[in-house]
C-alpha cells in the first residue's frame, strides 16, 4: 500500500493565510518542506482521506489524476477537511473523460447534509447522481473496492454529537494504517476494540496539531507527548509492535516548531514528521 501527503497543516495552513508572526515569516522564507497546506492523504491511485479547499492545487502540484478516485473518506465537516463546492464540479459540463465516474464518499450523517446545504444548489442532477454517499457507523468495517477501512470515534467536535468526527483504520491484504487527524486522545473505547479484533498495524498517522504543546485530556489535538503517551498505550495491547512507524502530521503555526526543529526532537524518539508530497510504501 502506498500513501502520499498532500497536505500537512492545520486549519489555517502554514504560513497561515492572515498571518506574520515570527513561525511564519521564517515558513516563508524557507519553504520547501516548511510550506504546509491543509491535510489531505492519497492513498494508492483511488482513496482519498479528506477534501479541503487546497484539493485543486494539490493536483497541480502532484500532477494527480482526480478523475481515479473511486473512493473518499472526509472525517469530519470542518473546512480545513472539506470544501462540499469542490464535488460540484465532478463531471457534467465541469469534467470530461473520467477515468471513475462513480464516487464513493464515507462520511457521518451530518457531513452528508452538509454538503448538501452548502453545494446543493450548484449540484446538477448529473453529477450527483454519479456521487454515492454512505454513511458508516463507528466500529462497523465498510469494504471499499479491495479496502477495508473502519471507522472509529474521534474525540473532536463532541460539543455536537450529530457531527461526530471519525479516524480510519484503512487496510488492504495484509497492510494497515491507522489514520488520527482531528481525534485528540484516543478512548479507551476504541483502544479496546483495536485489541479485540486483534488489529496489528503497520503505521500510525498521528495528529500532532499542538507541537511540544500538551493537547490535554479532552482537547480535540494532539501534540508530541499526546501521540508518545499513546504509542506506549498501543504497544502495550500489541496493537502495534517494533516494526510499526510512526509519522506525525496536520501541524498549526502556533505550535512553534518548523519542519527541521520538530525532526530534531521526535526522530530520536523512532517518529518521523510529514511534509506536504512526502510519499510512504508500506
Amino acid at each position: 500500500m502506498k500513501m502520499k501527503y498532500l497536505g500537512t497543516a492545520a486549519a489555517e495552513g502554514w504560513p497561515a493565510t492572515f498571518c506574520r508572526c515570527e513561525y511564519c515569516d521564517e515558513a516563508r522564507k524557507r519553504g520547501g518542506k516548511d510550506i504546509r497546506t491543509r491535510s489531505q492523504t492519497l492513498f494508492n491511485d483511488d482513496l482519498m482521506v479528506d477534501l479541503p479547499a487546497d484539493t485543486y492545487m494539490h493536483a497541480l502540484l502532484h500532477n494527480l489524476d482526480l478523475t481515479a478516485i473511486k473512493y473518499l473518506f472526509i472525517t469530519h465537516a470542518h473546512s480545513d477537511h472539506f470544501y462540499p463546492l469542490e464535488l460540484a464540479m465532478r463531471g457534467g459540463p465541469f469534467g470530461h473523460n473520467m477515468v471513475s465516474e462513480e464516487m464513493h464518499i464515507y462520511c457521518s450523517y451530518h457531513t452528508k447534509n452538509y454538503f448538501y446545504q452548502q453545494a446543493g444548489i450548484e449540484t446538477c442532477e448529473e453529477i450527483d447522481e454519479k456521487l454515492h454517499w454512505h454513511v458508516p457507523h463507528a466500529y462497523e468495517p465498510v469494504q471499499a473496492g479491495p479496502y477495508t477501512v473502519t471507522p472509529l470515534p474521534a474525540r473532536h467536535m463532541t460539543e455536537i454529537p450529530l457531527m461526530q468526527a471519525f479516524f480510519y483504520l484503512i487496510e488492504e491484504g495484509d497492510k494497515s494504517v491507522l489514520y488520527m487527524h482531528d481525534t485528540g486522545r484516543a478512548l479507551d473505547e476504541v483502544l479496546d476494540y483495536l485489541q479485540k479484533e486483534n488489529k496489528k498495524v503497520d503505521l500510525v498517522s498521528f495528529d500532532c496539531t499542538c507541537g511540544l504543546m500538551d493537547g490535554q485530556e479532552n482537547g480535540g489535538h494532539m501534540g508530541f507527548y499526546d501521540t508518545k503517551m499513546l504509542r506506549d498505550k498501543m504497544l502495550a495491547r500489541g496493537i502495534c509492535d517494533e516494526h510499526t512507524r510512526y509519522i506525525l502530521n496536520h501541524f498549526s503555526h502556533n505550535n512553534g516548531m518548523l519542519h527541521k526543529e520538530l525532526c530534531d526532537v521526535v526522530n530520536p524518539e523512532g517518529m518521523d514528521v510529514s511534509f506536504d508530497g512526502m510519499e510512504v510504501e508500506i
